[in-house]
């Protein structure tokens, strides 16, 4: 931990304790998933396995060596669990104890009992039929494999047949935090918020400091490069509402520099800035393994992450990591503040399996800052 980090914690925990988290509430939508978690067996010995692949390009390379042959490959599955970027985000969110109105596809007729899984704080709405993912984990990358199915099919027109405009206009209304997450595998994501844009937002009236709109591309590779830039270009719309956070990870950051014609830089800053520009946002934030940028047109800060050597999982990090910095906004943290408390909140999902609450939050920031005090004084 550096020392800027270690200044900052009291302040966060202070400020965190002064809040009432409970007035917090957000909209969020519009995917849901159950997410597989696998490991890919290597190796077994007396019937036990003995090894796994630890890394893609171990596993990559295993497949290339089996070119113009045939194999077989044993999977372990460690969990089956809530899944899809909305869900987990939110799922967060609500355990930080936000009130989440949830739009997502949970199942039909009925919500699947899985998802009642998810925290209390958040209130589900169902949309269409949910989907299963693979997610393929190796120690410091995942892969994740899925049909899209009912993913390909939403439309804003089925949104708004199932949920009726005027509940839609009621979910929205009054909302600290509105985000739409996973632009990239909700197929008809512009057109849904296209409708948002055109037939919901002109008829709320907004009152208070101003709402925010969070959203994260996800995945973005099988996009073409004009897909991309039609939603950057409706990002610049939800501005004439919103104070818009986009958060990308790094090859997110990269597909969408590529798509916007952004060039290459030498230095962190130099990207940022430039990405920045060419985004219609009003806050920039990119999450790295081992660090997170962030730039609101004036500041630019980049922090450290609590990187775990031994994961517990890694899907739904970064969305634990949205949620982080979702919630830090939302009670008035400096962007700086910001990342410290979106690394935390990922780096207790990474380190446990579970996304934490208030006192697992504040206890795991205390926790680091004592141990980086007596690191300091030996």
């Amino acid at each position: 931990m550096n020392k800027r980090i270690f200044d900052a914690i009291p302040d966060i925990v202070s400020h965190i304790g002064r809040n009432n988290i409970t007035v917090q509430n957000a909209f969020m939508g519009f995917d849901a998933c159950i997410d597989n978690i696998i490991r890919i067996v290597r190796e077994k010995k007396d019937n036990e396995v003995s090894g796994y692949f630890t890394s893609s390009s171990q596993f990559g390379e295993f497949l290339i060596n089996l070119d113009n042959k045939s194999c077989g490959v044993e999977l372990q599955t460690k969990l089956s669990k809530i899944g899809g970027n909305m869900v987990i985000t939110g799922n967060a969110l609500g355990n930080l104890g936000v009130r989440v109105e949830c739009v997502g596809t949970f199942g039909l007729p009925e919500i699947l009992p899985v998802f009642r899984t998810m925290s209390q704080n958040c209130t589900l709405h169902t949309i269409a039929d949910t989907i299963s993912a693979t997610a393929l984990e190796f120690e410091n990358s995942k892969v994740i494999m899925f049909d899209p199915g009912p993913y390909n099919n939403l439309t804003w027109e089925d949104i708004k047949d199932i949920l009726g405009i005027e509940r839609i206009k009621k979910l929205i209304s009054g909302k600290r935090l509105i985000s739409f997450l996973n632009w990239s595998e909700i197929e008809n994501s512009s057109q849904i918020w296209e409708g948002v844009l055109n037939e919901i937002l002109p008829s709320i009236i907004h009152t208070g400091p101003k709402t925010f709109f969070f959203t994260d591309f996800s995945d973005c590779s099988r996009r073409s490069k004009q897909d991309i830039q039609f939603a950057i270009k409706l990002l610049g719309r939800f501005r004439e509402y919103f104070k818009v956070i986009i958060s990308l990870n790094q090859n997110e950051s990269d597909l969408i520099s590529k798509a916007l014609g952004v060039p290459e830089h030498k230095s962190d800053k130099e990207f940022v800035e430039e990405l920045f520009g060419a985004i219609n946002t009003d806050v920039l934030v990119i999450h790295r393994t081992k660090d997170a940028l962030a730039y609101d047109g004036a500041v630019f800060e980049k922090c450290d992450t609590f990187f775990s050597k031994e994961p517990k999982i890694l899907t739904g990090g970064g969305d634990n990591f949205n949620a982080g910095f979702c919630f830090a906004q939302l009670i008035g943290l400096d962007i700086f503040q910001s990342l410290v408390v979106s690394n935390s909140v990922s780096g207790y999902y990474v380190k446990t399996g579970i996304s934490p609450d208030v006192d697992s939050l504040v206890e795991f920031l205390e926790k680091k800052r004592r141990q980086d005090a007596k690191n300091l004084q030996g």
